[in-house]
């Protein structure tokens, strides 16, 4: 259903679609389903991205992203940073697009991810690209998503590609039509057309199959010349123009305007002209060509010297943005070739770091902090040591394959426990520690965090893993309050007296059965 949704805010009905998204991000995040919510989230930010409203699309972008980063989930965090770079294409930001769509791509070399998730950011990390009009890039990129696509079930995205390459092949051609290069541009429409069965052989939305129909006339019209073509786009106008498209119909207008001013009907070729605008969509890699057949047909319509102006600035442009193209190319390879190296790093020390059975940190990340010295350690600071309540008894009575079952989902528990800046980690065994930093910490809050999560553990349905199983955790508590500014904390940010500390507090509270215990002020 989240992917259907992330399908219909590209279609013809995506502003009632948008609204459903709205509401189900909120069922899903009641569900606990952080998952589905963020592809649900992710569709809601398509829909802001693709229509934006006064910047909105940047801001939802990066709560998205922020999102992404809390799940931890590579694929949802190129997904995220595709559509970040989407925004940055909008606000005219080519540095942070590449910076965004680069990494996205390296983000999805992890065979590891969904091959769902990974078929759509491959999609749209390659929509940033063509902004940029590095259609080599994309189509390298759409055939990703296909492969990646044919691991899991992933049609919306097969379906996605299919049309996204007609129009990206017409797009190609129309940037060298206007770059004076008709040969060429001859070929790509050729391509195009060769592309079209493909897309009309799948199952559509509505929109998507006519803006196939639409692209594939509009590739004949310009191939050869075929005027009979026009009453058809005519009709795919009121179609599209019902349908608020914001990607075709401007290429429509624009080539219906080139086709009239080359057959000899300048008056009808001005009056398509005087319509005709950029495309709306921000992945649009055609955006100057309908402004390029506006300046030409008007100049041959009232030669001037303000005509001729208009149509020199508009062929130095388009041409400027061609010889430009190649070194952006080169450019965006590089780029990913580094930020692949920066990933492969990223997870090597990842694994490093990584308790192999609950995702969670390993005692090497909490002998890493325990390393630290005072003046390295964050100021506010609070160490909760968790401890399962005769966990010996569970793997004897239930053996050790419930008992290991027991420890991921504490480790579940606990990944969803924690914040952006903290960190939860598998100390050792059935211990385990989480690390806060914040920088309004109060003993208030670490104790309510402790108490949330030994709540989430007790409340586990643990009947699902063994009939008759109860989980339960004691916790000890220390925090790091240097400047004084509340009270029950220490008065050392140094790890090692911290760590002391909280182990004090977990063995009282193993000792007294209370649950948890906040290590004394001064520990």
């Amino acid at each position: 259903m989240a992917y259907d949704l992330f399908e219909a805010v590209q279609g013809e009905d995506h502003t009632a679609a948008a609204g459903q998204v709205a509401a189900a991000v909120e069922v899903a995040d009641r569900a606990g389903w952080p998952e589905v919510g963020f592809v649900l989230a992710a569709a809601g930010t398509v829909h802001a991205v693709t229509r934006p409203v006064d910047g909105l699309g940047a801001e939802v972008a990066l709560r998205l992203r922020h999102r992404a980063e809390e799940l931890g989930a590579p694929a949802f965090e190129a997904m995220a940073l595709g559509l970040c770079a989407l925004t940055a294409a909008a606000a005219g930001d080519t540095a942070a697009l590449l910076a965004d769509a680069c990494r996205a791509v390296a983000l999805l070399d992890d065979d590891s991810q969904p091959a769902l998730d990974r078929s759509t950011a491959y999609v749209v990390a390659a929509a940033a690209f063509n902004t940029l009009r590095l259609w080599e890039l994309v189509d390298e990129l759409y055939t990703r998503a296909i492969e990646t696509g044919t691991q899991g079930d992933a049609p919306a995205q097969v379906a996605a590609v299919a049309v996204n390459r007609v129009l990206t092949r017409l797009e190609w051609a129309l940037a060298l039509l206007e770059n004076g290069d008709e040969q060429e541009s001859r070929v790509h429409l050729a391509r195009a057309r060769e592309a079209v069965p493909a897309a009309l052989a799948l199952p559509l939305r509505p929109l998507w199959r006519r803006n196939v129909e639409a692209c594939a006339d509009i590739v004949e019209l310009l191939h050869g010349g075929d005027l009979d073509r026009l009453d058809r786009l005519a009709g795919h106008r009121v179609a599209l123009v019902a349908d608020g498209d914001v990607e075709t119909l401007p290429l429509l207008d624009a080539a219906t305007a080139l086709a009239l001013w080359r057959s000899g009907r300048l008056d009808e070729a001005v009056a398509a002209a005087h319509r005709l605008v950029p495309p709306g969509s921000c992945s649009s890699g055609a955006r100057s060509f309908p402004l390029w057949v506006r300046a030409a047909v008007l100049a041959a319509s009232v030669p001037s010297e303000v005509s001729r102006a208009q149509q020199e600035h508009s062929e130095l442009v388009s041409r400027l943005r061609w010889e430009s193209r190649h070194a952006v190319l080169a450019a965006a390879r590089a780029q990913i070739a580094v930020e692949r190296r920066q990933a492969d790093h990223d997870r090597l020390t990842q694994a490093v770091n990584t308790d192999a059975l609950t995702g969670l940190h390993n005692r090497r990340s909490f002998d890493a902090w325990l390393g630290r010295s005072p003046d390295q350690q964050q100021a506010r600071t609070a160490l909760l040591l968790v401890d399962l309540d005769d966990f010996k008894q569970i793997n004897d009575r239930y053996g050790h394959q419930c008992g290991d079952e027991v420890l991921r989902r504490v480790g579940r528990l606990m990944r969803a426990c924690v914040r952006g800046g903290d960190m939860a980690l598998r100390h050792g065994g059935d211990e385990f520690a989480v690390l806060l930093w914040e920088a309004n910490l109060t003993t208030v809050a670490a104790l309510d965090r402790a108490g949330a999560l030994r709540q989430a553990i007790r409340d586990e349905p643990w009947a699902e893993v063994a009939t008759g199983l109860v989980v339960t955790a004691s916790i000890g508590i220390a925090v790091a309050l240097p400047d004084g500014s509340a009270s029950g904390g220490t008065t050392s940010a140094d790890p090692g007296r911290l760590y002391r500390a909280a182990d004090a507090a977990l063995y009282a509270a193993k000792r007294h059965g209370s649950g948890i215990v906040l290590a004394p002020s001064g520990g």
